[in-house]
């Protein structure tokens, strides 16, 4: 009763001469207040570099001014529009360090289990308690108020907020024109991108852009590689591993372990900046941006490959089971997703995947086993949650006081996890395996960023998050480059297997890195490597090839 007797009093409104046109300028003002007051505490709390920009601050002004004109079924309609809006962009915002664009609204359906953890909420805990706050406030003062109305005024408002979303049906602009920056005020940002996603990358994101490319071919060479272990990891940045210099030691076992005869170390460049972009690339051993063929045909795929040579199969994964769509599931012989046994998941986490691989029988015959990791995938506390006396040797910050030493300290515990589990993995395939000509491959699909330019998480197409490692095991290999992108290791991989991939696009040295989507549109940075040094060569997107 107290908050509706302050609330009352906050909109108290003297009468000028018996008109009412108070109501309607207090009703704006709570509008543009609800509009930048979640901005305001986003630069306070985070420091985000958000300014308000004059033309966008009046077209709040009069959007505020038109709704208190309006009926209550035009300013619900807007009001909860924008409320869902936000609440994405705001989460996204704060947790990313960046705004959310298409591609990752896209991604929120592609990978709900991860987007919707409610551990992000220790992160972005204020976000939605403002955004609901003010849109009680906003809603309250719109019923209390007693405003003047314009019969047809709704007409003027549809029109006004279609401009940007008719843009994007109409591609009157081009993609930039409705890309996110950092430091435009948040509904700007939401509007431009939701604008474009509802009606470009939503109906149009699903749909393969093929170019045209010399066609791929394998050549049969010969491989006395009986046992194949691929161990592919997440999030696992190579800057926050002792071998890659890294001043903690956050991996120990697997360091002591690579000191061993046989393995080899590099430095690998991951094919993409998602895990279902990387993964479905690097499974297929594909190169060039928008190669559908590839992709469609899984010309070069790993598990046709095995299945083609004699291997028998195994995918054993802790991660949900869409990401074996374009991995060419007919050719696997043991699948095991999250989604399949997900009580058990929960319960072994990572270690359910060392179980089920001790159950397999790998002496007789030729194997080919994979074995996808989740740790340390963000949030980070959640893959050692309930063994923090084993694996929370760096303590983490409080959070509302050093949030990034937080995120760092919690990702490299989870990386002391992430070694524990990997290390019992290969240890369990060698005794599995004992007595036959084996290989053992490690890395990851993406690396992870810790305020990069501002920049945390992943799925944010720079060279810097694509670095992860690459561990090998195998007689027959007995060298590897220093720096080794995805798609050589894809090759290499092959070659165990029993096959040489001919490619006739590829160019010496230059590289892909796609980004998290591999339908029209998305965006890819190619590079060069020459010996250790990865050079940018430009950024692009399909649509510029095209073109």
């Amino acid at each position: 009763m107290q908050a509706l007797s302050f609330l009352k009093l906050l909109i108290f409104r003297p009468k000028i001469k018996g008109r009412k046109w108070c109501d309607n300028l207090w009703l704006t003002l709570l509008f543009v207040i609800m509009v930048y007051l979640p901005d305001f505490i986003l630069k306070c709390i985070c420091g985000f570099p958000i300014r308000i920009e004059l033309v966008f601050f009046l077209g709040t002004i009069l959007f505020g001014f038109l709704f208190s004109l309006t009926n209550k079924i035009v300013f619900f309609f807007f009001a909860v529009l924008i409320l869902i809006m936000q609440l994405i962009q705001l989460h996204f915002m704060v947790y990313f360090g960046m705004p959310i664009d298409p591609a990752n609204i896209m991604n929120m359906f592609r990978e709900a289990q991860d987007v919707f953890d409610i551990t992000y909420l220790k992160h972005t805990w204020f976000v939605a308690p403002t955004l609901f706050m003010c849109f009680f406030v906003m809603a309250y003062a719109f019923c209390k108020l007693k405003p003047i109305k314009l019969p047809l005024v709704w007409v003027v408002i549809f029109y006004l907020a279609a401009h940007k979303p008719y843009s994007a049906y109409a591609q009157t602009k081009g993609i930039w024109f409705f890309q996110p920056a950092l430091t435009r005020p948040s509904l700007k940002n939401s509007i431009s991108t939701f604008s474009y996603f509802v009606f470009q990358y939503w109906p149009k994101g699903y749909e393969n852009l093929a170019i045209s490319y010399k066609p791929y071919t394998l050549k049969k060479i010969d491989s006395d590689v009986q046992n194949i272990l691929l161990i592919w990891g997440e999030s696992l940045y190579a800057g926050h591993l002792p071998m890659y210099g890294y001043e903690r030691q956050t991996f120990p076992l697997m360091t002591n372990l690579l000191s061993e005869d046989g393995w080899k170390t590099s430095l690998g460049i991951s094919n993409g900046t998602g895990t279902a972009t990387s993964t479905l690339l690097f499974f297929n051993v594909a190169r060039e941006p928008a190669n559908a063929e590839v992709l469609q045909k899984h010309t070069a795929n790993l598990f046709k490959a095995a299945k083609m040579n004699g291997f028998k199969t195994y995918y054993l994964s802790i991660q949900e089971s869409c990401l074996t769509m374009g991995m060419d599931v007919t050719s696997i012989d043991e699948v095991m997703t999250k989604d399949v046994n997900p009580i058990y998941f929960a319960k072994y986490r990572d270690e359910g995947l060392i179980k089920l691989l001790e159950k397999y029988d790998l002496s007789k015959g030729k194997n080919f086993v994979v074995l996808h990791m989740k740790s340390p995938h963000s949030p980070y506390e959640n893959r050692y949650k309930g063994r923090e006396d084993e694996f929370e040797k760096f303590k983490p910050a409080f959070k509302a006081k050093d949030e990034a030493t937080y995120r760092t300290n919690t990702y490299d515990n989870a990386l002391l996890y992430a070694d524990t589990v990997m290390f019992s993995m290969v240890k369990v395939f060698e005794k599995l395996v004992q007595n036959t000509n084996y290989s053992i491959f490690i890395s990851a699909d993406h690396g992870e960023l810790f305020d990069y330019n501002g920049i945390w998480g992943h799925n944010h197409l720079v060279l810097e998050q694509a670095k992860v490692p690459v561990f090998v095991k195998s007689k027959r290999i007995a060298s590897l480059e220093p720096v080794l992108p995805h798609y050589d290791l894809g090759k290499l991989i092959l070659n165990e297997i029993g096959v040489e991939l001919q490619n006739p696009n590829e160019q010496e040295g230059v590289y892909y890195l796609h980004g998290i989507n591999v339908d029209f549109p998305y965006d890819f940075i190619e590079y060069q490597v020459k010996e250790k040094d990865i050079i940018e060569l430009k950024k692009q997107n399909t649509g510029d090839l095209v073109k």
